[in-house]
């Protein structure tokens, strides 16, 4: 008998659906996904190296909302916020699938508004994500400042900090405030780290005697 209990409660949570987990804003919106081009070189018949050039693939428009819900070209699911193996200090990691049920990560890179999707679970470049139109502004400053929630009194923006992130703890320094989690920026480190954490994952500096 407790055998079935588990086996009901296992089909149940199979065909639960899955709640959709609220992304980073900057995320949000439609990107052309491409398969880069690539460069590869063959023997020829008098063994001399040839270059070939493969040119790049289009892998459909992929479309995120602002809960997590996302739609790539006829496959819906919803974006998984993950932490590969290969993560990095300060990446927010995302993934997502295809219809063949092809599991791709991916990260957003500021520099160039663009997301980098990796192989799934494996990591290494599989396409690259172009912004299509304008990048949706979410809330205006105006809005911002009469919505803010306070902050906790251990912290405030532009303190010092240290956070935490597998095991380690890392200078920071506090940007934003919202939602109970605060943007942290790793000092050293360009801002394509910056990440959102929860305050348990921060602890103030040691003060100095």
């Amino acid at each position: 008998m407790k055998a079935m209990h588990l086996l009901i409660f296992f089909l149940i949570g199979l065909l639960s659906p899955v709640r959709a987990q609220k992304v980073s804003g900057e995320v949000v919106g439609k990107w052309d996904v491409w398969i880069p081009g690539a460069v590869t070189y063959v023997a020829t018949t008098d063994n001399r190296a040839q270059m070939v050039y493969q040119p790049g693939a289009a892998m459909n428009t992929l479309t995120i909302q602002a809960n997590g819900q996302y739609t790539w070209g006829d496959h819906t699911g919803t974006v998984e916020i993950v932490k590969p193996w290969y993560a990095q200090v300060g990446v927010t990691y995302y993934r997502i699938s295809d219809l063949r049920k092809n599991t791709y990560d991916f990260w957003y890179k500021e520099e160039t508004d663009q997301l980098i999707l990796l192989f799934g679970e494996v990591g290494g470049h599989a396409a690259t994500g172009t912004r299509i139109g304008e990048k949706q502004v979410i809330s205006s400053s105006k809005d911002m400042k009469e919505n803010q929630e306070p902050i906790p009194a251990d912290f405030k923006i532009g303190q010092e900090v240290l956070v935490e992130w597998s095991g380690s703890w890392y200078d920071a320094k506090i940007l934003e405030y919202k939602d109970g989690h605060f943007k942290i920026h790793y000092i050293g480190w360009g801002s394509t780290w910056d990440e959102w954490v929860k305050p348990s994952r921060i602890k103030p500096k040691a003060t100095k005697k």
